[in-house]
């Protein structure tokens, strides 16, 4: 009997230690916040100069029955491998001032918003936070798959253009859920590359030409799309931008989105919408899909006040982890999970920055020099190359011999080395800590000129290298 007792005891123990476990990770419906990833200062992301997200909000809160899992999974892994601190809530009334720190030394960079399945901030303090977060303060909002649901409109029910009183997630979003093929229904996804002027392709009669830049060719977000797999998975492969067999429910919306333009709602301005990620209706899949719109947008982008928001269709279950095929060969990129990370970059502006290969500042990943006054810097490049070196010479601890580059990371601290040719292509980019008595070889470089940055702990310099 005692034995029993026992082995009862301990049964219970254990699931109570399970339980609190859980609810550690899950429960954010128990503790008021939950850090599922805390930060990490040594993590090579978080090392660069020029990296923004360094703490992130996923509101994993929904009106309907999506799953969350997904999402959360997804987050931890970026958070784990990029050294962000992840936080995560999920009751109505969570987010506030407190908890977005806004005016702290640890602010949240960005919130994540997944499945909400209506509107997720109809409490009226958590509206007033985040309408803060992003118009006032200039932070970021990213909403993914369900987000861009159910949300009524007083006077319009989800046709949101036009109704004065409409909810704020849906001025953000602009256009709303219609129509899905059932998940998981394997399209083909593309960065879109719609220049101004130009009807996109196969989109239905009469439809007006863009009066903006998209995607690719939009100049603040082309650096989003670099070094991102290609087609078959590969960086720099075969058909880079586009992405066969990536299966979800994809979206139909409530009307054509590419067209949005800018809006002004109680004197804060909507920019117009960017279209980031389309759906090529042309592809073989499409012969079976239940939702064509000739024009079907999938991620977008619009500036609202001093922030930035974002738009990803993608997310309603394991997208994250799916296999897909590319000439069917099984490819197992997460190219969705990283495209995520980069629009999370983007809404904390790792992509702002000098674009002047020789200056000191000079952002390697910058696409666009200034997004937001009073939030961007103005004038991001302020110096110039401080010496030229020649074979055999010597530059504060900068030495080029025979086409070779060795920098010499004596002070104890975190290094970067970068080093870019005259068109700011990259050849070297490391993280490294420092010490008395460490260098840094860079490999050797073909005939040409070059610029070495040295971003040390005591600051940056750019030397110039020319290579005979």
């Amino acid at each position: 009997m005692k034995t029993s007792l026992t082995k009862i005891f301990n049964h219970a123990t254990k699931f109570v230690v399970m339980l609190v476990a859980f609810f550690a990770v899950h429960g954010t419906e128990v503790r008021a916040q939950a850090k599922v990833v805390a930060y990490n200062a040594s993590n090579p992301y978080q090392m660069g100069r020029f990296s923004h997200v360094k703490r992130v909000l996923l509101y994993n809160y929904t009106l309907g029955g999506h799953s969350k899992t997904p999402l959360l999974n997804s987050m931890t892994r970026l958070a784990n491998k990029y050294g962000f601190q992840l936080d995560i809530g999920g009751t109505s009334s969570y987010i506030t001032n407190a908890t977005l720190a806004m005016d702290s030394a640890n602010p949240v960079n960005v919130v994540v918003m997944s499945n909400g399945d209506g509107d997720v901030l109809q409490d009226a303090t958590s509206l007033a936070a985040m309408k803060q977060f992003v118009q006032s303060k200039g932070r970021g909002l990213l909403q993914t798959h369900a987000a861009a649901a159910y949300i009524g409109c007083p006077n319009s029910g989800q046709e949101n253009l036009t109704d004065a009183n409409c909810r704020w997630l849906a001025r953000v979003l602009v256009r709303q859920y219609l129509a899905h093929d059932p998940d998981p229904f394997y399209g083909r996804i593309y960065v879109d590359s719609v220049q101004t002027g130009q009807v996109p392709p196969r989109a239905p009669s009469g439809t007006a030409a863009a009066t903006i830049m998209h995607g690719k060719k939009n100049q603040e977000f082309k650096s989003i799309f670099d070094s991102l797999p290609s087609n078959d998975g590969i960086v720099g492969g075969v058909q880079p931008g586009i992405w066969d067999s990536i299966g979800d429910e994809w979206y139909n919306y409530r009307g054509l989105v590419r067209l949005q333009g800018a809006q002004t709602f109680d004197g804060v301005l909507f920019g117009p919408i960017v279209i980031l990620l389309s759906q090529d209706e042309s592809a073989p899949y499409y012969n079976s899909s239940v939702a064509k719109m000739g024009d079907r947008t999938q991620a977008w982008a619009r500036h609202v006040g001093l922030g930035l928001t974002a738009y990803n269709n993608a997310g309603h279950s394991d997208v994250y982890t799916r296999a897909r095929k590319f000439r069917n060969v099984a490819v197992r990129d997460s190219v969705i999970e990283k495209f995520n990370w980069r629009l999370i970059r983007y809404l904390a502006r790792d992509f702002v920055g000098c674009m002047t290969p020789g200056d000191n500042n000079y952002n390697p990943e910058a696409s666009v020099e200034v997004l937001t006054a009073g939030i961007d810097n103005a004038t991001p490049c302020a110096g110039n190359v401080q010496a030229i070196l020649k074979s055999g010479s010597t530059y504060k601890g900068i030495r080029l011999e025979s086409g070779h580059i060795r920098v010499a990371t004596s002070e104890t601290g975190n290094y970067q080395i970068l080093v870019v040719d005259a068109k700011g292509t990259q050849y070297f980019n490391q993280h490294f800590v420092g010490g008395q008595g460490k260098n840094v070889d860079v490999p050797a470089l073909s005939k040409g000129q070059y610029f070495v940055h040295v971003y040390s702990p005591k600051g940056a310099s750019a030397i110039g290298v020319n290579i005979n």
